[in-house]
């Protein structure tokens, strides 16, 4: 059996976190470690607890500190540098922006539950430590 990932989500739309959360009810190592509504909320969470989430999945654009912004707040951290970052969008433009500081991996949202569930499992179960691993980019229907 695979170890638990502790998923933190931020995100500012309540239609997306909710589809976001079905999605990864679906997966049987995933549990949620909690939701940011932005940025700034992502960032008090990451300074304030004792516990790490093992992945964190972000929206690009959002009120407050954008995904980028908080990418860019999160790399300058010790502590909290190393947690593997996904960035969720609908578009694409600022893919290659945030790999470059430092997202593991890029997905374009798709609009059905299957097809996020499917890229939240593969992403979930990836090792990001590995020698192997390359930043990737995931697309509804891949």
């Amino acid at each position: 059996m695979t170890a638990n990932k502790y998923i933190l989500l931020v995100e500012d739309d309540k239609e997306d976190q909710e589809f976001f959360i079905q999605a990864l009810n679906g997966i049987e190592n995933a549990v949620l470690y909690g939701v940011a509504n932005n940025g700034k909320e992502a960032m008090h969470t990451l300074e304030n607890n004792n516990t790490l989430p093992s992945l964190i999945f972000m929206d690009i654009n959002m009120p407050v500190m954008n995904g980028i912004e908080c990418l860019s707040e999160i790399i300058k951290k010790p502590e909290i540098k190393d947690i593997p970052v996904v960035i969720l969008s609908t578009d694409t433009k600022h893919a290659e922006e945030v790999r470059k500081l430092g997202a593991k991996v890029f997905i374009k949202k798709p609009n059905d539950r299957k097809s996020l569930r499917q890229q939240l499992e593969q992403i979930i179960n990836l090792d990001f430590e590995s020698e192997n691993y390359t930043n990737q980019t995931f697309h509804a229907g891949f």
